[in-house]
């Protein structure tokens, strides 16, 4: 069973190891490796952005297993992005870490929606947000490139 927190300081490193992960770099909408430097700066943008969320999962030994973050779009709308650490995917984590992230977003902002974009060829993100409970809203271009539009709330 998952926990969540909210992000610290001491997570950056991590989080950069877990965006330049191959599978990571791949399912992007931006595939290029992330270097360290901009990394740096684009960690301390969310951070002090009211409207960004990032959540660190950890596991039942307190071990960090991905990330959840969500970017409000709107007063009631919120995008999320998940990733889960490549030794700890196929353990079913990605559904879980979904509703979960979603009801502590709930519990701390009123969002009527969420939103995922996911690449077309990302079959396991897809499957886990429909697990979740996310409806798929077809396609849409996202950040120039073709995605899968789901969302959970009002209007799912």
């Amino acid at each position: 069973m998952l926990k969540i927190r909210p992000v610290s300081d001491n997570d950056c490193r991590l989080l950069w190891e877990w965006v330049n992960e191959p599978q990571v770099r791949a399912f992007a909408f931006n595939s290029e490796p992330v270097p360290w430097v901009e990394h740096l700066e684009w960690f301390r943008k969310k951070r002090s952005d009211p409207g960004c969320s990032i959540l660190i999962l950890i596991d039942e030994k307190d071990t960090p297993v991905g990330q959840v973050r969500f970017d409000m779009e709107s007063d009631k709308t919120a995008e999320i992005a998940i990733s889960i650490a490549s030794e700890q995917r196929g353990n079913g984590y990605g559904t879980e870490a979904i509703r979960l992230a979603c009801d502590y977003l709930r519990r701390k902002n009123p969002v009527a929606e969420v939103a995922a974009y996911i690449k077309p060829e990302n079959g396991p993100s897809i499957r886990a947000f429909q697990k979740a409970g996310f409806a798929d809203r077809g396609k849409k271009v996202v950040r120039g490139q073709q995605a899968v539009w789901m969302n959970w709330g009002i209007s799912s």
